[in-house]
């Protein structure tokens, strides 16, 4: 059985010819280089831009997305080793902390 594990939000990864990434450095964006093998392995939920895809490139530029503040909303993607659905707006699992912030009015 695998164990199972939370997910952080998605990032998203670009081709290292995308003008965005040019674009996002000139704003002082963190972008990591990797080789296409390890971005799966490391980012499993990544979200490819349109400039990127998995099967074609070797290597791609992940970038860190900050996305807005928002309450978990189950999506129907599932991993089998993740603690519950992915997040339909970060394809994150929201992690354990996250879960204990109660909707107001509730004890």
């Amino acid at each position: 059985m695998t164990e199972k594990r939370e997910y952080p939000p998605a990032v998203l990864v670009h081709s290292e010819s995308c003008p965005d990434v040019e674009a996002l450095r000139r704003r002082g964006t963190t972008l990591i280089p990797m080789i296409t093998p390890a971005i799966a392995r490391t980012h499993p939920n990544g979200r490819m831009h349109n400039c990127y895809h998995f099967t074609l490139q070797s290597r791609g530029v992940v970038e860190t997305v900050q996305y807005p503040p928002h309450q978990y909303e189950e999506s129907t993607v599932v991993y089998d080793d993740a603690t519950m659905p992915l997040c339909a707006v970060c394809m994150g699992t929201h992690g354990v902390l996250d879960r204990l912030v109660l909707p107001p009015g509730v004890r």
